[in-house]
C-alpha cells in the first residue's frame, strides 16, 4: 500500500504539475519571447511525454490502490474481489466517490493536455486545463485524514488538505518541467525564453510556498495537536521528518529566487547567462528529489493513525508493562489491540473497538487471527466480550520476536463489516 501510494501521488503532482507549467510559465514565457519555434519544438514533445506517462501512471496505481483497499475493508484477499465489493466501495465509501470524481477529472485532463501541446493558443482550453488538475489533485483529500472532523474542524482541515495539494502540484510537479525548458532554452540559446520562465516560475513559487506553508500549519494542528504527540508518537515523528524536508526546499526556492533566478534575467553575457542556467536547472532537479521524499512520507503517514489519536487515546500512556499494542484506524472504526505479554511465548489479546469519537464501539462478533514475520498465519479465533465491553482472545502462541500482523474482522451489524489489520511488534523478551 505504501509503494502505490507514493507511485500515486508522485505520478499526480506530475501529471497536474505539469498542466500548471505549462498554463503559468511555459506558454507565457514562449508568447513573452515572439513564441520561440526552436524551444517550443524541443520542449512541447518532452512535456507531452511526461505529463501523459505521469496521467496513465497515476490512473493505474490509483486502481490498485483502489484494490488494496477495497481487500482492506472487506477481508478478501485481492485476487478474490468480486466485483460487487469493489462496486461498494467505489459508492458508498468517501474514498470510492473521491475516485469516480477524480477519474471524470483524469478525463478531462487528458483532452485538455492535446489541447493544450497542440498548435494554437485557445485561453478557455487553459483554463479548463487547470481546473481539471486542481480537482485531480485536491480530491486526494477524501482519501486521507482530513475527513471526519466536527464543526469548523471538518472545513477548515479539508479545505487547508486541498489547497496543500495543489500547491504542491504547481511547485514540486512543476520543477521537472521547469528543468527541461531551460534545457531546451540553453541548447537553443534562447535567453529570452529562459528569462522569462525564471521570473513566471519564481512568482508561481512564491505563491505555491506560502500556500504550503499556511495550510502545513493547518494540517500540522490537526493531526498532531501538540508538541509531545509530535516528538512522543511515530506518526508525529514522521511529521516532523516531513516539515524538515519541506523546510529544507523553501531554503533551495529561497536561495535560488535571492542569488539564482536573477543572473540569466539580468546578465547580457551570454556565458554567463548559461552558467547560471545550468545552475538554475541542478537546483530544479535537486528540489525535485527533495520533494519525491516528501512523497514518501506523505505515503507512509496516511496508512498511520494521526499522532492527535493516539495521544488523546483514552488507553494512551496506560498500557501494561512489557505489552505490545497497537492502534488500528480505517474509515469504519479505530481498534486497540494489546497483547500481553508482548514477548515470545503464550500471551492473552485484548481488543477495544472506538468510533471516530473514542466512544465504545458495539460489535455482534469479533474474530481475530496473528502472523508471523515468516508469514505464517494463525487460525481465526472468535474473540469473548468482556464485562467491560473488551474482546478477548486466550492463549495466543508467539514463536519469535519481529514485526508480526494483526487482523481483527469486526462484524457491527448484520450488514456491515470492519476488517482492522495492522503490524505489531513483539520483542525478545524480558
Amino acid at each position: 500500500m505504501i509503494y502505490i501510494r507514493a507511485i500515486h501521488f508522485a505520478a499526480t503532482l506530475l501529471a497536474a504539475g505539469t498542466v500548471f507549467f505549462i498554463v503559468f510559465v511555459a506558454a507565457p514565457a514562449l508568447r513573452a519571447a515572439a513564441d520561440d519555434k526552436a524551444v517550443r519544438a524541443q520542449l512541447w514533445p518532452q512535456l507531452a511525454f511526461i505529463g501523459w506517462f505521469s496521467l496513465v501512471l497515476a490512473i493505474g496505481s490509483g486502481a490498485a490502490w483502489l484494490v488494496l483497499t477495497a481487500s482492506a475493508m472487506s477481508g478478501t484477499p485481492p485476487g478474490d474481489l468480486s466485483a460487487g465489493v469493489l462496486a461498494t466501495v467505489l459508492t458508498q465509501t468517501h474514498f470510492g466517490l473521491a475516485t469516480i470524481v477524480r477519474l471524470a477529472a483524469a478525463g478531462v485532463l487528458a483532452v485538455t493536455l492535446a489541447l493544450l501541446l497542440s498548435a494554437g493558443d485557445r485561453p478557455w482550453v487553459g483554463v479548463i486545463a487547470v481546473v481539471a488538475a486542481a480537482v485531480f489533485t485536491g480530491a486526494l483529500a477524501f482519501t486521507g485524514h482530513a475527513l471526519g472532523g466536527q464543526g469548523a474542524e471538518g472545513i477548515v482541515h479539508p479545505a487547508a488538505d486541498i489547497l496543500h495539494l495543489i500547491a504542491a502540484a504547481a511547485w514540486v510537479g512543476a520543477l521537472i518541467p521547469l528543468a527541461l525548458l531551460l534545457a531546451a532554452a540553453g541548447s537553443n540559446n534562447s535567453l529570452a525564453v529562459a528569462r522569462a520562465a525564471t521570473l513566471h516560475f519564481s512568482t508561481l513559487g512564491v505563491v505555491s510556498v506560502g500556500t504550503l506553508l499556511i495550510t502545513g500549519i493547518v494540517n500540522t494542528w490537526y493531526l498532531a495537536g501538540s508538541i509531545e504527540a509530535l516528538t512522543s508518537t511515530f506518526y508525529g515523528q514522521l511529521l516532523l521528518a516531513k516539515v524538515g524536508t519541506d523546510l529544507a526546499m523553501v531554503a533551495i526556492a529561497a536561495i535560488i529566487r535571492q542569488y539564482r533566478t536573477p543572473r540569466p534575467v539580468q546578465n547580457e553575457n551570454t556565458t554567463a547567462a548559461q552558467g547560471a542556467l545550468r545552475q538554475l536547472r541542478r537546483n530544479a532537479l535537486l528540489e525535485a528529489l527533495a520533494g519525491f521524499a516528501v512523497i514518501c512520507l506523505v505515503a507512509v503517514l496516511g496508512t498511520k493513525p494521526p499522532g492527535i489519536h493516539i495521544h488523546q487515546h483514552p488507553a494512551y500512556a496506560a498500557l501494561p508493562a512489557g505489552a505490545a499494542f497497537v492502534h488500528i484506524h480505517t474509515e469504519q472504526a479505530m481498534a486497540d489491540v494489546t497483547i500481553e505479554p508482548g514477548h515470545p511465548g503464550e500471551a492473552r489479546v485484548t481488543i477495544r473497538l472506538w468510533n471516530d469519537d473514542f466512544e465504545p464501539l458495539e460489535a455482534r462478533a469479533v474474530k481475530f487471527s496473528i502472523a508471523s514475520p515468516d508469514g505464517d498465519k494463525s487460525p481465526e479465533q472468535t474473540a469473548q466480550e468482556n464485562a467491560d465491553g473488551a474482546w478477548q482472545v486466550d492463549r495466543i502462541a508467539l514463536s519469535q520476536p519481529g514485526n508480526w500482523t494483526v487482523t481483527v474482522d469486526a462484524q457491527l451489524t448484520a450488514t456491515e463489516r470492519a476488517v482492522l489489520a495492522a503490524p505489531i511488534v513483539i520483542d525478545g523478551g524480558p
